[in-house]
């Protein structure tokens, strides 16, 4: 399945400002958790990510997002890729 995931925080808890890149949701960190990361897109000014990640398992998908689940909202929307259609 794929999973439309999209991380908004403050810029006082960003991992880039504070210097925290164990808070950092990374391409290592998917292969880590065993999901594919098939895209990952960052407003930097808005500080406001997405992901398209494909897993069947959901515990795989929140051990990818592990890193922010304590300091960012992480929206999660299981989409499908309408090119197929």
């Amino acid at each position: 399945m794929l999973f439309h995931v999209t991380v908004d925080h403050s810029p006082e808890l960003c991992p880039i400002v504070t210097n925290s890149p164990e808070k950092r949701i990374t391409p290592e960190g998917a292969v880590k958790a065993g999901v594919k990361l098939v895209l990952a897109l960052g407003a930097r000014s808005q500080h406001h990510t997405m992901y398209i990640v494909e897993t069947d398992d959901i515990n795989k998908l929140n051990d990818f997002l592990e890193p922010a689940l304590s300091w960012a909202k992480c929206d999660i929307i299981p989409v499908r890729d309408m090119s197929l259609d």
